[in-house]
């Protein structure tokens, strides 16, 4: 049997779905899996223009990708699409012969339905109340408006800004997006605009090649190029000095890149998302952000809470890194004592969730018996509470606990106003059970919201 016989009847076998296109982009080989995934017939199709089996809408996405294969600016591209209530990864590949001439492009389509299946399971797993491994813990309603908001947004290509204090959990929200994308089987690739020299942002974002500059003895991709066909994440978006911003603005933009020193452009294709704890808006008015960029930027807003806005999550969230610590320390578990339950409850937390996850890995490491006390955790966490319930004081432990209690309610009832039905939820607790502490601790609403 001739090599070209034994070929052809490879390609014919093949589950995968295989379309060949000539250089002049005229279809020369369609397999039969191909015209089951792609509902065509061969003879149909065979000589005409790939343009002929896509939609209009489609043609300039696919003109565009056609170009950039064969001016050698990229090699493939991958892109996941859904059809017929089916979900296939599509990938096209440029053909070139040992001289590297163009000669073709390679088709190859590939049901990944069970596979996009398989991962969407994997990752509702991982959403809260949930896995052990949460990407993000929602008890609170405004964490839930949060989610909420990333399951819309998730699907779009728009550019999203995730704001925030430090500590708050947008790189979260940022991993939870892209999982929960279509472009969760390509990289999401990070950027810390805070950490790069001003003088290697443009060769870190766009590539540099072979000599642009001193120290660059070889070509260098940069993280527009890593992040084809997946997600681009710019944290601390508003480090970015003014001079890189008006860079950054022609990329996203216009979806291309100039590598320094190079002479061509590259076609990049990535969604964007960025992160900020500054307030853009004011920055803009500062005259340290572009306001054509913020605007670009500024698509859809996911702003996240600080941590004593949602005191719902607060236990939970020490019960997940407490479980997350002793697992990774090879400790026994660990439960939190009822004065480390109402001390947590009580701190302002100026640091936010980061600032919890630190405090419970101390406590993992330092504390010894099987529940973590107030000793074990950092001592600024104390710092702000009424002296009635300092850590430290040689009070007997019914008193301090009274003591937190007492101070916990009267600050829940001071953040929500007043309103016990909102505290009590608040606080976990029925609002019967609220008005019954409140006149144990002779504490009145009217008393509390003014003081």
């Amino acid at each position: 049997m001739q090599p070209q016989t034994i070929f052809q009847s490879i390609v014919f076998s093949m589950a995968e779905g295989v379309i060949y296109l000539d250089a002049d982009d005229i279809i020369r080989i369609c397999n039969p899996a191909a015209e089951a995934i792609r509902h065509v017939h061969a003879e149909r199709i065979l000589g005409k223009s790939i343009f002929a089996i896509h939609k209009p809408a489609a043609h300039e996405r696919i003109g565009d990708l056609l170009a950039s294969l064969k001016s050698g600016a990229i090699a493939s591209s991958t892109r996941i699409i859904g059809a017929q209530n089916r979900w296939f990864e599509n990938s096209y590949s440029a053909i070139r012969s040992p001289d590297g001439d163009y000669l073709g492009t390679l088709l190859i389509s590939r049901d990944v339905t069970e596979k996009k299946r398989l991962a969407e399971e994997n990752l509702q797993l991982k959403q809260v109340p949930g896995g052990a491994e949460a990407l993000l813990v929602a008890h609170s309603g405004a964490m839930q408006k949060v989610v909420e908001m990333v399951d819309a947004v998730a699907p779009l290509d728009s550019t999203v800004l995730v704001a925030g204090e430090n500590g708050t959990g947008k790189e979260r929200v940022v991993e939870l997006l892209h999982r929960s994308s279509e472009r969760r089987e390509r990289p999401l690739v990070r950027v810390n605009c805070a950490a790069l020299p001003e003088t290697l942002i443009e060769s870190e974002l766009f590539g540099h090649v072979r000599g642009a500059f001193t120290g660059a003895v070889s070509d260098h991709k940069g993280k527009f190029e890593l992040a084809h066909g997946g997600t681009l994440f710019l944290d601390e978006i508003g480090e970015l000095p003014l001079t890189a911003q008006s860079k950054l603005l022609r990329a996203i933009q216009e979806r291309v890149v100039q590598p320094v020193g190079g002479r061509g452009e590259i076609r990049v294709d990535v969604r964007i998302v960025v992160a900020s704890n500054r307030d853009l808006a004011n920055e803009v008015q500062a005259g340290r952000f572009r306001e054509d960029l913020y605007y670009r930027l500024n698509v859809i807003t996911i702003t996240l809470p600080p941590l004593r806005e949602r005191t719902e999550d607060i236990l939970p969230l020490a019960t997940h890194f407490l479980e997350h610590f002793c697992k990774e320390m090879r400790r026994p578990r660990k439960s939190l004592a009822p004065e480390v339950r109402a001390l947590l409850l009580s701190c302002p937390w100026p640091g936010n969730v980061r600032q919890l996850r630190h405090a419970m890995e101390r406590a993992v490491a330092l504390g010894k018996g099987p529940q973590l006390t107030v000793a074990d955790l950092p001592a600024e966490l104390c710092a702000g509470i009424p002296a009635l319930v300092a850590v430290g004081s040689d009070l007997p432990l019914k008193q301090a606990l009274d003591g937190y209690e007492r101070e916990l309610i009267r600050r829940t009832l001071a953040q929500q106003a007043g309103r016990k039905g909102e505290a009590a939820r608040s606080l976990g607790i029925s609002r019967k059970n609220l008005w019954e502490k409140m006149a144990r601790h002779g504490l009145d609403a009217v008393d509390v919201t003014s003081s």
